[in-house]
């Protein structure tokens, strides 16, 4: 990702590819703002020659570019918008005409009257949260072209294969290709891994304090970046590693109409009273996970929603991080942890299993560790 991310701030391209089982193609992507007349003929020559470019949606609500249809029946839903020319590039055929239009959709000056439609190049709307929403190569060049530092649009255009003539390059033909030019090749799979590795998934967003008839709590809300479903936390005390947990599953028959059906209601309520009586502990409330819905609670001995164990210890995580740099006294783990750079994403998923896992245990035993 890294020799990615500094060809296309040198105005070079890379290849991509992506999953086996979705186009299994490769494309050539560069940054649309360092789009050159050069690097347009050598995509051109070795691709399908139907140039791309792929942007956020606000910026094509921004130059007025809209839906190629309405009824996008394409098979992966590329998003499709009506094709422009910049005004004053001649046909905007040629490889120099096509520059322009190109680096001028990447640029933040570019108005709406500056492109004539139809054109020769085709603005594609990416989704809003990138290769993490949709892993396809319209995200994938977006995406790429921020992380780089730049524009967020780039330019893409599929390979074809100079060995089986009619058909897009695929597998060890896209090595090769890629090393017999001296690009850097990545897959769609390692953006959406450095992305979840180096990008904060979860934000805080809310914290006051909020009274209770179990006492008052420092109530804390986080939101998930890439659904916006928000969590609560209720702390009462310090927070560090050591701390009872509860962690509870957002459940609206028990929680909210006190169903015989199931323990939820009483188990929230009993630690809310521990944790309250002690002054010392931490209720995580994860709501919405999974997109149950009201009737599937209904269903006796549900299982725990996937990802939940994952969002708790990145909630917890945080808590532990920010309370005890705000405090040093409170102890070193966190603080160390925060002058540590991130260790490799299988590392970190692992470790994060783990502190879900001495939450839960944790959790166990919470009130009668707190009622000690």
């Amino acid at each position: 990702m890294r020799a990615a991310l500094a060809a296309l701030r040198a105005g070079e391209a890379v290849v991509v590819t992506d999953d086996e089982q979705r186009e299994n193609e490769g494309d050539l992507i560069f940054a649309a703002e360092l789009a050159t007349p050069e690097l347009v003929a050598f995509t051109v020559r070795h691709t399908s020659g139907f140039l791309c470019v792929a942007l956020p949606g606000e910026t094509c609500d921004r130059l007025g570019l809209t839906p190629m249809t309405h009824d996008n029946r394409d098979h992966y839903q590329t998003a499709y918008q009506v094709t422009v020319d910049l005004k004053g590039t001649g046909t905007g055929i040629s490889a120099a005409s096509r520059a322009a239009t190109i680096a001028a959709l990447g640029s933040a000056d570019a108005l709406p009257q500056d492109f004539v439609r139809p054109g020769h190049v085709v603005p594609l709307r990416a989704r809003p949260n990138g290769v993490l929403e949709r892993p396809g190569h319209t995200e994938s060049a977006v995406d790429l072209a921020r992380l780089a530092g730049l524009a967020p649009a780039g330019a893409l255009c599929e390979i074809v294969s100079a060995e089986r003539p009619g058909e897009m390059a695929r597998g060890d033909e896209l090595v090769r290709f890629a090393d017999e030019h001296g690009l850097v090749l990545l897959s769609v799979a390692d953006i959406v891994e450095y992305r979840t590795e180096h990008e904060a998934r979860l934000v805080r967003v809310a914290e006051t304090a909020m009274p209770t008839s179990y006492g008052t709590f420092r109530a804390l809300g986080y939101r998930e970046q890439l659904t916006g479903t928000e969590h609560l936390v209720l702390t009462a005390g310090r927070v560090d590693p050591e701390v009872p947990v509860h962690i509870h599953h957002e459940c609206l028959l028990g929680d909210v109409f006190g169903a015989a059906s199931c323990t939820c209601h009483s188990e929230l309520s009993e630690a809310l009273r521990t944790f309250g009586d002690s002054g010392l502990g931490v209720i995580i409330y994860l709501r919405g996970l999974g997109g149950t819905s009201s009737c599937g609670l209904l269903r006796p001995n549900a299982v725990p929603p996937r990802g939940a164990e994952i969002i708790a210890s990145g909630i917890f995580d945080d808590l532990c991080r920010h309370d005890v740099a705000a405090d040093p006294r409170r102890g070193t783990s966190a603080t160390a942890a925060l002058a540590a750079q991130s260790p490799p994403a299988e590392a970190r998923l692992s470790s994060a299993m783990n502190v879900a896992r001495t939450i839960a245990a944790s959790a166990t035993r919470s009130v009668a560790v707190a009622g000690d």
